[in-house]
């Protein structure tokens, strides 16, 4: 489940050599509402107040412009931190990939995965995203929650086929341990039919 929005060399470039890709997101856009209705109230209110006092008032007016700008900065800032904010998941590894100007990568091998939780409140439910809860007995300090995952059920099955094999799968017979069938036996000879004689 790749995000066609996700560059291929972005997720190359976190993955080991015969490492092979399960899962790569953003996530979701709605991450970004808190920030956006900030700046947008902040904005809004610059401009009420630029209406409400006169032109005369330049002292406020030179103060509204930096807030507006301010707001507009501080969305952008967010807009590109969720741009470059991804979550991996491969068949050896979960990684979550942070920051701008200076990366970050939290990483939790597949195998120390002990339990994998999905939660999705009414908020979730409504615009689309869950979190994932991902618990190790052996690492407290890695990732511990995937919080507005996209198409969290969608991610959710998939990473339980890979942490957890079907069981039909797994039960196949290799083939080098397949019984061998015994070769066919030597056929008897059919006997012959005894011609009548003559006379």
């Amino acid at each position: 489940m790749l995000d066609p929005s996700i560059r291929p060399k972005t997720v190359q470039r976190y993955l080991l050599p015969g490492e092979r890709c399960a899962i790569a997101v953003r996530r979701h856009w709605s991450v970004l509402l808190r920030p956006g209705s900030t700046a947008f109230g902040a904005t809004a209110l610059a401009v009420l107040l630029a209406l409400y006092f006169p032109d005369e008032n330049v002292v406020v007016h030179l103060a509204l412009w930096p807030v507006v700008a301010a707001s507009v900065l501080w969305l952008t800032w967010h807009y590109l931190v969720w741009r470059h904010d991804y979550f991996f998941v491969t068949d050896r590894r979960v990684m979550v990939t942070t920051g701008v100007l200076t990366r970050r990568v939290l990483m939790l091998p597949l195998a120390e995965v002990s339990e994998l939780k999905f939660e999705r409140p009414l908020a979730g439910r409504i615009l689309g995203h869950g979190t994932l809860v991902l618990e190790s007995e052996v690492s407290e300090e890695a990732l511990q929650a995937v919080e507005y995952v996209p198409w969290p059920d969608t991610v959710y099955v998939r990473m339980c086929d890979l942490l957890y094999p079907s069981s039909a799968s797994a039960a196949k017979t290799p083939a080098s341990e397949a019984p061998v069938p015994k070769p066919p036996g030597p056929r008897k000879p059919v006997p012959k039919k005894s011609e009548p004689s003559e006379g």
